[in-house]
């Protein structure tokens, strides 16, 4: 803003880059869902079109304003008529103005934060749904501590570097009061709604147990999803009825403990805060750290691959 504009109107810098037409829109927008591709194309327009007749103006004026600095700035009039475009184009296309309003910012963070949130979670629900069921004999969980094989009749092979393999009986995945076997997960609900209530309906497997019932419920749906022969559409319905369980976050782009980079959401319970990082191209589970005991005191499972294959090793 130059000298002349802030003399001539008796507004301060801020308050006259806001004052263009618009700029309520904006501020009241807030976040909102993606746009179309469509929407964006014509935002986009609408920008660069602004933007060329105020180049196309500015070429032809004669008298440049002089600063401090010996820039030249363009006049106060023209910005506002490019913000007044970019704040359309903005609303249009989901942009949060930050800082804009703090008072408002403030009340409306944490249901911002929520609906990122249940947004990365809808948009990887979709991603799950078209992912192949592939096929093989076995069930195989590769971490990085050891390897599983899981059959049919969840008869389970554990290879661990440098030990003879171990064969025993695996118990199943839980999710609520249930604990399902592979034939119980082809048969389980993929509706969101019903998934969710068995995930917020989950109870304590006994009373002195580690975790709190809906720590609990957060964890045994995340588990699931990381190392479970669960259909597409089961993974998809379980990706959603995440999408609407109260306390879940988005904490942004991270990397594993292998390097690996992913999207970290957090469940805040009543224990601690259990986190997971999700691949958002593949709907993978990279890792889950959740809480036993204290926040102090995690437990950390990184899930360097998993799917079906007919051989052991």
């Amino acid at each position: 803003m130059s000298t002349h504009d802030m003399e001539e109107t008796g507004m301060t810098e801020r308050q006259a880059l806001m004052d263009f037409p618009g700029t309520e829109a904006l501020q009241a927008a807030g976040r909102v869902e993606p746009p179309s591709a469509q929407v964006l194309a014509r935002a986009l327009a609408a920008v660069e079109e602004a933007v060329r007749e105020d180049t196309a103006g500015a070429r032809r004026a004669e008298v440049r304003e002089e600063v401090r600095t010996d820039a030249v700035v363009t006049p106060l009039h023209k910005r506002r008529r490019v913000l007044a475009v970019l704040a359309l184009a903005a609303v249009t296309a989901g942009v949060t103005v930050m800082g804009v309003n703090t008072e408002a910012g403030t009340r409306h963070g944490a249901q911002s934060q929520s609906q990122s949130a249940s947004v990365f979670l809808n948009n990887v629900a979709e991603v799950a749904a078209t992912q192949s069921a592939g096929s093989g004999r076995y069930w195989k969980v590769r971490t990085d501590s050891a390897e599983s094989y899981i059959t049919r009749s969840m008869d389970a092979t554990y290879v661990v570097s440098g030990k003879t393999p171990r064969k025993t009986r695996f118990p199943g995945w839980r999710l609520g009061s249930r604990t399902y076997d592979w034939n119980g997960l082809d048969r389980l609900t993929t509706n969101p709604a019903q998934l969710l209530r068995q995930i917020e309906t989950t109870t304590k497997a006994s009373a002195d147990g580690d975790e709190d019932a809906g720590t609990l419920g957060f964890v045994q749906a995340t588990t699931l999803l990381a190392n479970a022969p669960a259909g597409p559409r089961l993974r998809s319905g379980l990706f959603r009825a995440l999408a609407d369980l109260k306390g879940v976050t988005v904490v942004g782009t991270v990397k594993d403990s292998t390097g690996r980079t992913g999207t970290e959401l957090a469940y805040h319970g009543g224990v601690g805060t259990t986190k997971v990082i999700i691949a958002p191209k593949t709907g993978t589970l990279l890792e889950l750290t959740e809480p036993w005991r204290t926040e102090k005191d995690q437990r950390r499972a990184t899930y360097l691959s998993t799917g079906l294959t007919d051989t052991i090793g």
